[in-house]
């Protein structure tokens, strides 16, 4: 096995590939900027001039795709939301074009997805990966994301991984909420009853790679932990945490509307996520259960 991997100097990236080289196996990045992992080769592509590297697929049997812009770095102008699923879509369109090219034997091509798929709403249901995507725009990047995936249908296995926040201390969502809390103006947001979807970056890992080795994997999960906690039950939990307290009013809606337009409405709103179609396939989390994850990472 030799596995290329997009997007290899984020969080992510960094982690599979350090799990990949502890396993003995080979791994090879492809980057925008040539900045390498001790032992890894790196190779450069620019997606925006159809433009790359292709020595980097010489004995690639397996690629996973992270590049993507990401998706609360900067606020959502017209031009950000294009350049957001420009990014993952046509980089999952140049290298399909490349594999084809060079009739590569590939045998698994892993993506990266999003469990905004499901949209930006609060609702009783529960999602399973069976819904249809949801009418906005993150669940519409997710869509055409994915779309862009299946195109590697007709080369390998295709799995795609709709991912919730995934859970570190240094990087990520967790590492800004932990601040506020911190300095005693952390709070739930908005109605605080929103769902959070979330994942140990170590199972994040573990399911990555056993979606390399399981060729009985195939099509989309829900990279989900089994629990579900609202906003207000996250904060509450990550403040026990850090053993601070939540001491001021939750931060109304219009704030928040106010600061990050309609980039907001991903913290404001967010449903519940099954990861019933993992578990029924043998996939066992480390981390069933928001305390124990939390626990682990500042107190392990």
């Amino acid at each position: 096995m030799k596995v290329l991997i997009t997007g290899g100097s984020g969080l992510i990236g960094r982690s599979i590939t350090h799990e990949l080289l502890k396993q003995d196996i080979s791994v090879v990045h492809l980057t925008r900027n040539c900045n390498s992992l001790a032992g890894v080769k790196t190779y450069e592509w620019d997606w925006e001039k159809k433009q790359i590297d292709t020595s980097c697929f010489k004995d690639v049997t397996h690629i996973i795709h992270l590049a993507g812009a990401g998706i609360a770095d900067k606020p959502w102008t017209m031009r950000r939301k294009r350049f957001i699923v420009k990014s993952r879509v046509y980089t999952t369109r140049l290298l399909h074009e490349k594999v084809n090219e060079l009739n590569l034997p590939l045998k698994a091509f892993i993506s990266a997805s999003g469990t905004g798929y499901y949209g930006a709403q609060t609702i009783d249901k529960i999602f399973d990966e069976k819904e249809p995507a949801y009418k906005d725009f993150i669940a519409e990047c997710c869509v055409q994301w994915e779309e862009a995936a299946d195109l590697f249908e007709t080369n390998s296995r295709v799995v795609k991984l709709r991912l919730g926040i995934v859970l570190n201390k240094k990087e990520g969502a967790l590492p800004k909420l932990s601040s506020f809390i911190n300095k005693g103006i952390g709070s739930a947001i908005g109605s605080g009853k929103q769902y959070m979807p979330w994942i140990h970056l170590d199972d994040t890992v573990n399911l990555f790679i056993e979606s390399l080795k399981n060729e009985k994997m195939k099509g989309v999960y829900n990279a989900v932990a089994p629990e579900h906690q609202t906003n207000k039950e996250f904060t509450i939990e990550l403040a026990k945490a850090l053993n601070k307290k939540v001491r001021v009013p939750n931060v109304p809606p219009f704030v928040l509307k106010t600061i990050y337009g309609e980039l907001a409405d991903i913290l404001l709103y967010g449903s519940r996520v099954s990861s019933e179609k993992l578990l029924k396939e043998g996939f066992q989390f480390k981390y069933n259960e928001l305390n124990k994850a939390l626990d682990q990472i500042y107190n392990q």
